[in-house]
């Protein structure tokens, strides 16, 4: 059984899912049977990701000319030349390097001091998801306060801005014919392949976003790698040691050792023993 990734993008392989293929146009003419698998993407509630902004655009007209302090402080959070492009000519397209740059304006802010103020967000602006959240963690911390920020950005901004889960849908491919492979046995096969994806996989796609990186270099691709895979390691042994299941997530071992960088260095470099 063959899962089809590739290294184009998730937008691109739900179009290809939304048409009727054949296993030659795949390029995969020894295949006896194909498979529809859907699943419902929940990194959204980990960090924002490109998916999460509904209109771009609308967002960077309104970081143009910023009304209020959290406009001023995502503006503030874009790089100078991101800036210059927020208002495009009339009738030209927003620069495709907008909307990522907004994404990691958003979770740049999100990550920061914590943005709830009562009066900034009264309570009629604010959804019912966040009033439960604010409900249920009086003065949230580490990866809970940034999950509260990111919250009340969707409240901001609710036009441009989407935190629900995304539904995905992937080809599965098998070359054994159905007298073989019946649809439970092909369920069971990818649920285990997903076993091992949801480990190392998951956490570099879903909590470091390494997917979504559009680095060329080879050797900075093999650097940046190295430092994920090590970064992984150390939360691995960090979640061993914690009491509760709940607080052994990648998010949360970030935002702990994110304000002392130290902490990690001494764990890499220290003498094992």
């Amino acid at each position: 059984m063959v899962t089809l990734e590739d290294n184009r993008s998730r937008w691109e392989r739900r179009a290809i899912a939304t048409r009727t293929v054949t296993p030659e146009q795949l390029g995969l003419a020894g295949a006896q049977q194909l498979a529809q698998v859907q699943r419902t993407r929940a990194c959204p509630g980990s960090a924002f990701v490109l998916e999460n902004l509904r209109d771009p655009a609308a967002l960077a007209a309104q970081l143009e000319a910023p009304s209020d302090d959290l406009a001023k402080s995502l503006r503030a959070a874009l790089p100078t030349k991101i800036r210059q492009q927020l208002s495009p000519p009339k009738g030209a397209d927003l620069d495709p390097a907008v909307p990522a740059a907004l994404v990691r304006a958003l979770n740049k802010v999100a990550q920061g001091p914590g943005l709830y103020d009562p009066v900034r967000f009264p309570d009629p602006i604010l959804s019912d998801a966040t009033q439960e959240f604010r409900a249920q963690n009086p003065r949230p911390k580490g990866s809970k306060l940034a999950r509260f920020s990111r919250l009340l950005l969707r409240d901001a901004y609710p036009q441009a801005i989407d935190t629900e889960p995304k539904p995905e849908t992937d080809w599965l491919a098998t070359s054994r014919p159905l007298s073989q492979m019946g649809a439970e046995a092909f369920l069971g096969n990818n649920r285990q392949y997903w076993g091992i994806e949801n480990g190392t996989h998951q956490r570099l796609d879903c909590s470091i976003l390494e997917d979504r990186l559009r680095i060329h270099d080879p050797n900075a691709v093999e650097i940046l790698g190295f430092f994920h895979r090590v970064s992984i390691s150390l939360f691995m042994a960090w979640a061993d040691q914690q009491p509760n299941p709940r607080d052994r997530t990648y998010p949360t071992w970030q935002a702990d050792h994110q304000a002392n960088r130290w902490i990690m260095i001494h764990q890499v470099t220290r003498a094992p023993g």
